[in-house]
């Protein structure tokens, strides 16, 4: 029985280790790497709520509430671009909606040469989001899109995995606790009246 018990432990804390990247974020400014494509460019994308956790994630805050989106462009022709940055609400996660018709939150179109801008938004419900970016050049004559989805207040794939893997960790672990408490292994017997039974 309690190698039983060390395997179901030591199960458990592999189960632990290969999720818990996936969920916490990192330390790092930009750890994850969170890459959004803008046409034949890129540039990066950071979420956190320093309120509540240092978590920097890329696609699921956690929690409604005060929020802090970071953008980050290292191409000198979108730094000389005009930013038109909106928060779209999604209807799922892979939805694509009307940046017209389905935004929560807008910074004024502006340029932002050094090439970063951060800024703060507040989620008031959870659900799916878009983060739209249109770069467009002074004369109207050549712009970039990107977007990227991203959940707040949901319950990510590696949380529910996680979640149901404690489940049956404490199912194993409350079963081979019960069978050694029935066998007057843990330090003290049963009682007459449940050992008849």
């Amino acid at each position: 029985m309690r190698r039983l018990l060390a395997l179901v432990t030591l199960l458990f804390s592999a189960l632990i280790l290969t999720t818990a990247p996936g969920l916490a974020a990192g330390w790092h400014y930009y750890d994850p790497d969170c890459p959004v494509a803008v046409g034949e460019k890129t540039m990066k994308f950071v979420a956190m709520q320093p309120k509540k956790n240092i978590d920097r994630v890329c696609d699921a805050l956690p929690e409604t509430g005060p929020s802090v989106i970071v953008l980050d462009a290292g191409d000198n022709e979108l730094r000389d671009m005009t930013w038109d940055i909106r928060i779209l609400r999604a209807d799922a996660p892979n939805a694509t909606p009307d940046p017209e018709t389905s935004a929560v939150g807008r910074l004024p179109p502006q340029k932002f040469r050094n090439g970063m801008v951060n800024f703060d938004h507040s989620f008031a419900e959870p659900g799916n989001y878009v983060l739209y970016v249109k770069f467009s050049s002074d004369d109207g004559a050549k712009s970039f899109t990107g977007r990227h989805p991203f959940s707040v207040g949901l319950v990510t794939d590696d949380e529910f995995y996680l979640y149901i893997g404690f489940a049956v960790f404490m199912a194993l672990l409350a079963g081979v606790a019960y069978t050694l408490w029935r066998q007057g292994k843990l330090g003290f017997k049963v009682p007459e009246v449940l050992s008849k039974k």
